[in-house]
C-alpha cells in the first residue's frame, strides 16, 4: 500500500515547522548535554514514543478529520517562536515547539487524535529545561534545605559540626554545599520518573498525586543523607572522600535509594488496597480505549497547506522583526566610577573568578570605599548589554550563603528617586559568627529600579519586544554593622549612598 498523495504534503508541512524551530531544538540538545540535572531529558522523547507505540492500535483508530483548532495552535506556536526570538529567551521557543506538536496532531488527525496522544505529548514538557534563573532559585532553596537537614544528620552521628550559610564546618575541615550538591540533579529526573510512575500506577487520582508530590521530600531527604555520609567520611578518612569517583558513586547510590523510597510509597498504597495486591501489580501500561474519530471541515491537503502558510508567514515575520533586533545603548565603563567619589579612599577589588565566569558580565566592578568621615562601604556593579541565552542575574540571596553568611532578615523597601520615579530594593541583614552586615541591592533595568526577580523578568520580555533592549545592571551596596552604631545608622548611611550614586549612575547604566 503506497503513501497517499496528501501524505507528502503533510510531510512537507512537518518539515517546515521543524525548520522554524531548528535553533530551539539545537538549544535543547545543548542544554541537555551541558547540565547534569538535565541529562535524563534525552530519554523523554523516547518514553513518549514508547507510550504511543504501546497504544498504537487505539491511537490509529482515533484518527479523525483535520481540526481548525490545530491550525490555530500551530499559529500560536509560531507567535511563541517569534516572542522567543525577539527576547532571546529559549524557554518560550521550547514551549512553542510542544504547542506546535500538539497543533499538528490536531491539524492532521483531529481533536480525537490529540486526546488519544495527550499524555505522551504533555510528557514532553519534562524535556523543556527550566529558565536559568528558575534553576538558580531552586538550587539555592535546595542547598539551604539539604544543608540544614544534612547537618542535623551529622549531629545524630555524634560528630561536632557547625553550619555557616552553606558551609559545613567540621573543625579542621570545611565542606561547601555547592550548586552541584543541591539535589537538582536528582530532582529533575526523579520528578519526571515520578510523573511516569503515577501515569502507570493503577489506582485513584489522589494516590497518583501523592506519588508525584513525594518525589520532592524524598529528593531532599536522600540528598541530605548523601551530604551527611560525605561529612562523616571526610571527618573519618579525609577530604578525598568529598570529591572524585567516590563522590560520583555516592550520587548514583542516592538515586537508587530515591527509587526504593518511591517504590515504598507504592508498596504502602498496595497494602491498604482492596483487594490487596503486590506493588508490582499496581504498575502497568494503561490500556487506551479508542476515541471516536472527530469530524472536521476540510481535507488533509488543505490542512497541510494551511500549516505551510502559517510556517511561511512566521518565517517571513522572523526575518523582518528579529534582524538586528536588540539595541545596545552607548555608555561609559564602570572603570570611571572611583572618580565619582572625589576625596574618598577607593580600592577596586578583583572579582571572584567563579562568579565572573558564571555571570559573564560585559562590565563589572567591585570597589571598597572609605568616606572622608572614615565610614567603609562596598559597591558592586555588573552590567549586561543583553540578557539572553542564560546570561542573567544571580540574586545575592542565592550567593551569600555560599560564602558562609546567614540571611537573618530580608525586606523589600520602596522609595522615590530624585526625579520622582518609584524604586524598590532589597534590604538584607546578614551574619557570619559575630560579624553583621547590611546589604541593599536592586536591578537597574532600562530606567526601572526593581527588587523582585519575577518583576524584572516581566519587564525584560516587555522591553525586548517594544524597546528592543534587554540591557541592564545589578547594583549592590554593603556596609558593616558595628555594635555601637546599630542597624538604624547603617540604614541611614546606605540611604544616603543611594542618593549619591543615582546622580551619576545613568551614564554608566543607560535609562
Amino acid at each position: 500500500m503506497g503513501i497517499p498523495r496528501w501524505g507528502y504534503f503533510i510531510a512537507i508541512a512537518i518539515a517546515a515547522v521543524l525548520f522554524l524551530f531548528w535553533d530551539a531544538i539545537g538549544n535543547l540538545w545543548m542544554r541537555w548535554s551541558e547540565y547534569d540535572e538535565l541529562s535524563h531529558s534525552y530519554f523523554i522523547p523516547v518514553i513518549s514514543g514508547w507510550l504511543i507505540w504501546t497504544n498504537r492500535d487505539a491511537i490509529r483508530k482515533s484518527i479523525g478529520e483535520p481540526s481548525v483548532i490545530g491550525a490555530i495552535a500551530v499559529g500560536i506556536s509560531g507567535l511563541m517562536l517569534l516572542l522567543g526570538q525577539l527576547t532571546h529567551i529559549f524557554v518560550i521557543q521550547h514551549l512553542g515547539l510542544i504547542v506546535a506538536i500538539a497543533g499538528m496532531t490536531a491539524a492532521f488527525g483531529g481533536l480525537s487524535l490529540l486526546r488519544a496522544t495527550a499524555a505522551p505529548i504533555a510528557f514532553l514538557l519534562f524535556a523543556v529545561p527550566p529558565p536559568y534563573w528558575v534553576v538558580t532559585v531552586l538550587s539555592w532553596k535546595f542547598q539551604q534545605m539539604s544543608s540544614i537537614l544534612g547537618v542535623w544528620m551529622i549531629e545524630m552521628m555524634n560528630i561536632p559540626v557547625y553550619l555557616s550559610g552553606n558551609i559545613i564546618d567540621l573543625g579542621d575541615l570545611k565542606l561547601q554545599v555547592a550548586e552541584a550538591c543541591s539535589g537538582l540533579r536528582y530532582l529533575f529526573p526523579f520528578l519526571s520518573l515520578g510523573v511516569m510512575t503515577a501515569y502507570l500506577y493503577r489506582g485513584p487520582l489522589w494516590q497518583k498525586v501523592i506519588i508525584v508530590l513525594s518525589t520532592i521530600p524524598i529528593t531532599v531527604v536522600m540528598n541530605s543523607f548523601r551530604i551527611a555520609v560525605t561529612g562523616a567520611l571526610v571527618q573519618a578518612y579525609g577530604p578525598q572522600h568529598a570529591e572524585g569517583a567516590l563522590h560520583f558513586f555516592e550520587g548514583w547510590v542516592v538515586f537508587l535509594l530515591c527509587l526504593i523510597a518511591l517504590f515504598g510509597v507504592i508498596a504502602i498504597f498496595s497494602v491498604f488496597s482492596k483487594p490487596r495486591v503486590s506493588p508490582l501489580d499496581k504498575l502497568g501500561a494503561p490500556e487506551l480505549k479508542p476515541i471516536a474519530p472527530s469530524k472536521g471541515s476540510f481535507a488533509r491537503p488543505s490542512a497541510a497547506f494551511g500549516v505551510l502558510g502559517v510556517a511561511a508567514a512566521i518565517f517571513g515575520l522572523s526575518q523582518v522583526l528579529t534582524t538586528d533586533s536588540l539595541i545596545f545603548p552607548d555608555r561609559e565603563d564602570f572603570a570611571g566610577i572611583p572618580a565619582e567619589f572625589e576625596g574618598w579612599r577607593t580600592e577596586v577589588r578583583p572579582m571572584d573568578p567563579s562568579v565572573a565566569e558564571t555571570l559573564a558580565a560585559d562590565d563589572a566592578i567591585v570597589i571598597n570605599m572609605v568616606s572622608p568621615d572614615e565610614n567603609p562601604y562596598n559597591l558592586y556593579l555588573a552590567y549586561l548589554d543583553a540578557q539572553r541565552d542564560g546570561r542573567s542575574w544571580h540574586s545575592p540571596r542565592q550567593c551569600i550563603p555560599g560564602g558562609g553568611w546567614e540571611i537573618t532578615s530580608h525586606k523589600i523597601l520602596k522609595r522615590q528617586t530624585a526625579n520622582g520615579q518609584s524604586m524598590t530594593y532589597n534590604r538584607l541583614v546578614i551574619e557570619n559568627r559575630d560579624v553583621k552586615q547590611l546589604v541593599y541591592y536592586w536591578y537597574d533595568q532600562r530606567g526601572r529600579k526593581v527588587a523582585n526577580e519575577f518583576t524584572m523578568k516581566f519587564w525584560l520580555i516587555f522591553d525586548a519586544v517594544f524597546k528592543k533592549r534587554s540591557d541592564g545592571a545589578m547594583v549592590r551596596l554593603i556596609v558593616p554593622v558595628e555594635n555601637e552604631e546599630g542597624i538604624a545608622v547603617a540604614d541611614a548611611r546606605l540611604e544616603e549612598m543611594i542618593s549619591r550614586i543615582e546622580a551619576f549612575l545613568p551614564k554608566y547604566v543607560p535609562e
